[in-house]
């Protein structure tokens, strides 16, 4: 059929049974989009729109009711299909020829999303709003369209909350609204979230996405007490390894590195590419943490980050104690750096990842990241937080000599941004905010970021980087760091450097000190927390201000 015949058809076919809520501007819209998918148009259905469109209004009753009937089940069938676009051109000839039900107004609104419809769609969902007089089906109707079919979960909210106030015995609508506050309005919805899956949980306390929920909930308002409850409680409803995971996380954020670091343990038996044990190894030799080994060559491997192999190698030379010889497996960019610092590679071998780790002969495997279980490391015996990692002073000298300006200025080295790929976002700070610091006088400011500020006030050093070396050259001839969570804090507190850490309000699991003049793990490194999420100005503002009384007193390095 060509458009101009399909367009006499549709003329045909233009007048309104009575009380229709439907306008004849709606009607031109769907005619709209018929005609300009003509083509995508089965002539089956043409056919069938055809045969029919010449039925008057004033046939008899019974003869249109069963009509009606036939041309619901065929677009059924072509909805079942996918064929949307036929289901809409029957749809058409209902629209104009009967008087639609609640349920063929909200058929419409589905059949005009799935053709990418929306602002359509919606207004068929409000016919079906004033259509429908079952008050609790239409509200969770509607609330359902919203949330699974819209993803307008502020709309979705809206309709549940006011099924809520008919039925409140399904604890489904509670866990339902819960989430829907964290999709739709993120960590400032704590309050409502924790609301939600309370009432849930009270209808059902044995739901486990209602405990791991609220254990959740509770671990960012900082109510350790009821985190720990409903941790507790899933633990004892058939946990997951992922269960056990988070557990630890939160132990360790606690302050319990132990038992913290023994349940992360299951991390290796997450399905998740980040968190694999090392492929390269043989599983079959992998440690139990049960066998003895005072007379076994172990070889301890890198895991994770560049961040995480600065922070966690402090622990590798206490495990001399427990076995005969230690292989330490390190990524390539750090490998010269630990290699040289003496007091994690002394009597120990470091070998490059570039290595051919099937050629080296070990007994057992560890992970790195387990260590701290292994030597029951607590907040009190966290070795070397003073500072481990090493460099050569001339190493040092060279690179401020080649790089750096001839100034008796403050350095002061910004790192704020971490790895891109790394699935924790809430470290970034956009350059931006930096502005009023760089305007600050007497003091010389370096970018750490790979990414160009070009921005006069400060010189970007990413592309001396060639490994960590010269990176821990540039830091060791700064005077002061400022650094969100990335591996330029992990790596300038290993150095034992001044350094400003800037936290979000929802760190990492691991940084269970932010309060006071140090981490823990770094003793050189002075947390400053935001309160709120991603509002960074105080605390830039609060750096300011140490910088320039750290100024008043500096004295000009030899």
């Amino acid at each position: 059929m060509d458009i101009e015949n399909f367009k006499s058809l549709l003329n045909l076919d233009s007048v309104f049974c009575e009380n229709t809520i439907i306008s004849s501007e709606i009607l031109q819209r769907i005619d709209c989009i018929l005609k300009n998918s003509l083509n995508n148009i089965s002539d089956e259905s043409l056919g069938v729109y055809k045969k029919f469109v010449v039925m008057k209004q004033e046939a008899p009753e019974g003869m249109k009711k069963e009509l009606f009937k036939v041309i619901k089940n065929y677009q059924k069938e072509k909805i079942e299909q996918k064929d949307f676009l036929d289901a809409l051109l029957m749809n058409r000839f209902l629209i104009v020829k009967s008087k639609l039900d609640a349920q063929s107004y909200y058929n419409i609104a589905e059949i005009l999303l799935n053709i990418k419809e929306i602002e359509l769609s919606k207004i068929f969902l409000d016919y079906y709003l004033k259509s429908e007089t079952n008050l609790p089906l239409k509200l969770l109707t509607v609330a359902n369209f919203y949330n699974l079919n819209l993803k307008d979960y502020k709309s979705a909210i809206k309709y549940y909350e006011q099924y809520l106030n008919i039925e409140e015995t399904k604890p489904v609508i509670f866990t339902t609204l819960g989430n829907l506050y964290k999709k739709a309005y993120g960590d400032e919805s704590l309050k409502e979230q924790i609301y939600y899956f309370e009432r849930a949980y009270q209808l059902k306390p044995n739901d486990r996405l209602t405990l791991h929920s609220l254990a959740f909930d509770y671990e960012k308002i900082g109510d350790k007490k009821n985190a720990n409850k409903y941790y507790s409680e899933l633990l004892n409803n058939n946990p997951t390894d992922i269960d056990y995971y988070n557990y630890g996380g939160f132990l360790i954020s606690c302050g319990d590195l132990y038992n913290g670091h023994k349940y992360l343990t299951h991390r290796f038996l997450i399905d998740d590419i980040n968190l694999k044990y090392p492929q390269n190894l043989d599983i079959m030799k992998k440690w139990n943490f049960q066998d003895d080994i005072s007379d076994k060559t172990i070889l301890v491997h890198y895991e994770q980050g560049f961040g995480d192999t600065f922070m966690y190698c402090r622990f590798v030379p206490l495990l001399k104690n427990l076995c005969k010889k230690i292989i330490f497996v390190v990524q390539d960019e750090v490998f010269d750096l630990i290699k040289n610092s003496h007091l994690i590679s002394n009597n120990i071998e470091i070998i490059s990842s570039k290595s051919n780790i099937q050629n080296i002969e070990y007994d057992y495997s560890i992970a790195l990241m387990d260590l701290p279980y292994i030597l029951k490391t607590t907040t009190q015996n966290i070795p070397f937080s003073q500072g481990y990692l090493e460099i050569d002073n001339k190493k040092i000298n060279e690179y401020k000599e080649k790089y750096l300006k001839i100034s008796n200025n403050l350095r002061v080295g910004i790192a704020y941004q971490g790895n891109k790929k790394a699935n924790y976002k809430g470290r970034d700070i956009e350059f931006s905010k930096f502005s009023k610091m760089l305007d600050l006088p007497g003091i010389d400011f370096y970018s750490f970021n790979m990414e160009n500020e070009n921005d006069t006030r400060i010189k970007n050093l990413s592309q001396t980087f060639t490994n960590f070396t010269p990176t821990a050259c540039a830091i060791k001839n700064m005077d002061i760091i400022v650094s969100t969570d990335n591996v330029i804090l992990n790596l300038s507190g290993a150095l034992g450097v001044k350094t400003i850490g800037l936290f979000n309000k929802y760190p990492n699991f691991r940084w269970y000190k932010l309060s006071g003049e140090n981490i823990g793990y770094y003793s050189s490194v002075t947390p400053l927390q935001v309160e709120q999420e991603d509002l960074w100005a105080t605390v830039i503002s609060h750096t300011i201000n140490i910088l320039k009384e750290y100024n008043k007193t500096y004295v000009k390095k030899i």
